[in-house]
């Protein structure tokens, strides 16, 4: 195994080496934490690791469950340091992220993943490293999680398939912890939603309610509204668990293109108008209307007497909540049914414990009819605000023709503008809740261009961020991580105020560390010989590309990363002959 330690950079671009300030503060709580191998084109899952390590709340979920309680005579039972033997998987994954995240202090260590990727029952081990396939970052997060769960439900005797409709709603009186919306966020635990946002025809709805399984620190539920923009009706609110969101990149104007993930955010929840499609109340209001004319105009008796009978039924049926789809094809008379127009709109209705949003940069290139990387930059904060992104049950509108979220501005538009304050037209005077400003833990980001590149990690830990590039570990600015390019994932994570107990530099080691800067300042000032490179530094930073044919025409060329040892596009093209993978989005 490679030995390495904190390491300044070389002069690749004649500046002076990075600030020791992080080093020695990293050095005061345990020093360097430990990089994985890349044992052929795994750089996509060293980089999820690495991120995943981060999580408090999914280490805690890991081991409420892996280390067996033993029984102690008349005492609490106390957890096993031995885990669980059937659970493989949990067990390897524990144990990496265990490594990754310990204490090395200068000298740090490399791991191998292959012994995680051996527990995998459903992983194409042999590709993962043969270099001629290389998966995909998000979608490996995805295999992880569901394997962690699946295991989750092994040791909890939770079945596979929860059978939701044999008995689809609960009385609420009989559940001990009612939780709903926000309430107890940050735990994973079950969720309960009003059923009659999941079946507005329910009969003593107010009683009633629908429970969502949350299993693992992923897991959130969304809620979506489809309804009509011409009566308003609402065929319920479709509530789903969610493991992350998917966000998708507009077309970038220039080389320069730069986007916010408050932006991203923003057009995620804007409603999507669906044109000419059919409204069941709508169309039996028409075919009520037709059926009236008819008997009007006075046609013969027996007619006449189908017409109202069939015009009782349908008034009947009208002063239900929803009309179903049943009613609609039983009662309606096909030509008479006008089109009309629904809006359709999501948002979260209980964000996850870790939050994980995945950058969507794959474009289709109408010149060349292929699928290309869309290299803007994404700007995004150390703690991001969910308040406009979230809407709990009691705060939901039923009629499609308001905001879905009470209070809110109305949408003119359905997609847009921003108002003065940057908002999202119907998403002013959002007050901030507390409870959902979630701090960043993780970045992945990706260099190179659609088909052919490497991924690295930033994450804090310790109360230092790191930037990882498989085995390669350095100490850096939390600056720098939130200048990064070529943001692929980003990990939220709720915060539960717990203080972290870290050692502060001391005025001796600032000094210190203003005495080597000065001492840094010096040398640089000497006449310039050849540079210096530390033997462990990061080789993907210094390999020449020599397929300049393979570069991509939209490669991001945005420079002014802070302390990085090139720019976006130099990074872009030096990984251009790199690891290959595949988007499959």
């Amino acid at each position: 195994m490679t030995s390495y330690g904190f390491m300044t950079r070389s002069n690749l671009s004649g500046a002076s080496g990075r600030t020791t300030k992080e080093t020695r503060f990293a050095l005061k709580n345990g020093g360097e934490i430990g990089g994985i191998s890349n044992d052929g084109n795994t750089c996509f899952m060293n980089s999820v690791i690495q991120s995943l390590a981060s999580s408090k709340e999914l280490l805690r979920f890991i081991d409420s469950y892996l280390y067996p309680d033993i029984e102690v005579e008349n005492s609490q039972p106390v957890k096993s340091v031995v885990p669980r033997s059937d659970l493989v998987f949990t067990a390897a994954l524990r144990k990496l992220i265990e490594n990754v995240n310990g204490c090395y202090g200068t000298r740090g260590k490399e791991f191998s993943a292959k012994p995680l990727l051996n527990k995998m029952p459903n992983g194409p081990k042999q590709n993962f490293f043969t270099g001629y396939n290389q998966e995909d970052a998000q979608e490996f997060y995805q295999l992880v999680m569901n394997l962690v769960e699946s295991e989750y439900k092994k040791a909890s005797n939770i079945p596979k398939q929860i059978d939701e409709k044999g008995s689809k709603f609960i009385d609420i009186s009989s559940v001990a912890n009612y939780v709903t919306g926000c309430d107890q966020l940050g735990k994973t635990l079950p969720v309960y939603v009003p059923a009659t946002h999941v079946d507005p025809n329910i009969e003593d709805a107010e009683h009633k309610a629908f429970k969502m399984n949350l299993i693992t620190p992923v897991d959130g539920v969304s809620a979506e509204r489809i309804g009509c923009l011409v009566c308003g009706e609402v065929g319920g609110i479709r509530y789903s668990v969610m493991s992350g969101i998917s966000l998708n990149l507009p077309r970038k104007e220039s080389y320069y293109s730069s986007v916010s993930l408050q932006e991203l955010l923003d057009e995620w929840i804007n409603p999507e108008i669906i044109e000419d499609v059919n409204c069941n109340r709508c169309g039996l209001e028409q075919t009520k209307q037709f059926l009236q004319e008819k008997i009007t105009e006075g046609t013969n008796e027996k007619v006449a007497q189908s017409f109202k009978s069939r015009l009782a039924e349908i008034e009947a049926e009208l002063k239900q909540p929803h009309i179903t789809d049943e009613v609609f094809e039983k009662l309606s008379i096909k030509q008479m049914i006008r089109k009309t127009k629904k809006s359709k709109q999501i948002y979260m209705s209980r964000p996850p414990a870790l939050l994980s949003l995945h950058i969507n940069r794959s474009v289709f290139d109408p010149r060349t009819y292929m699928v290309v990387k869309n290299s803007s930059n994404v700007e995004f904060p150390a703690v991001l605000d969910l308040s406009p992104y979230v809407v709990e049950p009691q705060d939901v509108d039923l009629d499609a023709r308001m905001p879905f979220r009470r209070g809110d501005a109305p949408l003119e538009e359905p997609k847009g503008d921003e108002d003065e304050d940057g908002q999202a037209n119907g998403n002013t005077h959002i007050p901030k809740n507390p409870e959902l400003q979630y701090q960043l833990k993780a970045v992945i980001a990706h260099y190179g261009t659609h088909n052919y590149g490497h991924y690295i990690c930033y994450r804090k830990h310790r109360g230092t961020w790191w930037r990882i590039s498989d085995e390669s570990v350095y100490a850096v600015t939390e600056h720098e991580a939130l200048n990064s390019q070529g943001t692929f994932m980003l990990f939220f994570e709720y915060n539960d105020n717990e203080t972290e107990s870290l050692q502060e530099l001391t005025e001796s080691d600032l000094e210190m560390e203003r005495e080597v800067s000065d001492s840094n300042n010096s040398r640089n000032l000497q006449p310039s010989g050849p540079s210096f490179r530390a033997e462990d530094e990061d080789d993907d930073l210094y390999e020449n590309d020599k397929s300049d044919s393979l570069v991509e025409d939209d490669v991001s060329m945005e420079s002014g990363v802070v302390n990085a040892p090139s720019t976006a596009a130099t990074e872009d093209l030096e990984y251009t002959n790199g690891e290959e993978r595949a988007f499959h989005m």
